[in-house]
């Protein structure tokens, strides 16, 4: 054989080694690939039954908060609807002040801010308070200071009584409530941190005011038998006490009777407003710019004002945290004037 035909079979040779070899090497990565392949399958069938086990968890999951959340509305608007129920309705208020605003705004759907009306013969008391607390918490001590209000106005003569003897009256609840309930009630998260009675009389030209931590102010600008023809306003702060029944005061709160003139008007008001932070300061609104407000919106309608107190409110407040607010304007038409 030449060298040439032996060259030849040893390249076929070499050529057809070559070849096996790269047959087995593509038979071993083709069996590789079939074997991953099937794990792959295995472990995407693991990944999409974990998955929809995941899916029907976090369905439920969703269900639950759907439900509880539903269950939170159905109370909030069991407790919407019991405000509404306590406090004075403004269509009844309307009966007894024609020409008056009410300013609620509650900073969740309801506070701890509450007011009550009461009328009885030629009287109508206009209380209201601050409990200290917020949200549902907040409204159910506020209930429960309107119920116990209610029925101590339901043993008096409202033409006889004084505001003062009020106050006196709801602190001697709490103090039967803390006998009751063998806890201290000195802690001022427990008791409402203020609370304003009056007692109105118009057709009498009267008004009996005490406070506990609640303040009055009214706006006057008539002046029998004067000159003056300026407007005045007048702020009446009551007494700083509390409801605490363990710290051995036994003062009773004083009342203030004031005798109306004509076109007087009454505005009764929780903390809310005035503690209100906000402005470029993050300050306080306070006490005085209030009296400024009113002072320079006292002759517009009592629906006017409320659009301008809320207005101002939502100014100063920016983008803080509001507070629970309340305010009540009252025109009064006193009798004979």
């Amino acid at each position: 054989m030449s060298i040439v035909a032996v060259a030849a079979v040893g390249l076929y040779i070499k050529s057809e080694i070559n070849s096996r070899r790269q047959k087995a090497q593509w038979e071993t990565s083709v069996s590789n690939l079939q074997s991953d392949n099937e794990t792959l399958k295995e472990r995407l069938m693991q990944c999409e039954k974990a998955s929809e086990k995941a899916s029907e968890e976090a369905a439920r999951e969703i269900e639950t908060l759907k439900i509880q959340r539903k269950r939170g509305a159905d109370v909030m608007q069991g407790l919407v609807a019991l405000q509404h129920t306590m406090f004075t309705d403004p269509g009844h208020i309307k009966a007894m002040f024609s020409d008056f605003f009410l300013l609620y705004k509650p900073f969740e759907a309801v506070g701890g801010d509450f007011y009550k009306l009461i009328s009885s013969g030629d009287s109508v008391l206009v209380a209201c308070g601050n409990c200290g607390m917020s949200g549902a918490a907040g409204l159910l001590k506020g209930l429960q200071n309107v119920a116990m209000l209610e029925d101590i106005a339901s043993r008096c003569n409202l033409s006889e009584v004084q505001a003062g003897e009020i106050l006196d009256a709801l602190r001697t609840r709490y103090a039967r409530m803390a006998e009751r309930d063998g806890f201290r009630h000195d802690v001022d998260e427990d008791i409402p941190v203020n609370f304003t009675v009056c007692i109105i009389n118009q057709r009498n030209r009267s008004l009996s005011y005490a406070g506990a931590y609640g303040s009055l102010c009214l706006i006057r600008k008539a002046y029998p038998g004067t000159n003056r023809r300026e407007v005045d306003v007048h702020e009446f702060r009551g007494d700083r006490m509390n409801f605490a029944v363990s710290f051995g005061r036994r003062k009773n709160y004083t009342t203030e009777n004031i005798e109306l003139e004509k076109d007087d008007k009454l505005y009764l008001k929780t903390d809310g407003y005035v503690n209100q932070r906000g402005g470029s300061q993050n300050a306080r609104y306070g006490d005085q710019y209030l009296r400024q407000l009113l002072m320079r919106h006292a002759n517009e309608q009592m629906l006017e004002q409320r659009k301008v107190f809320e207005q101002e409110f939502e100014n100063w407040r920016g983008n803080n945290r509001g507070n629970d607010i309340l305010l009540i304007g009252l025109a009064l038409k006193v009798a004979g004037k």
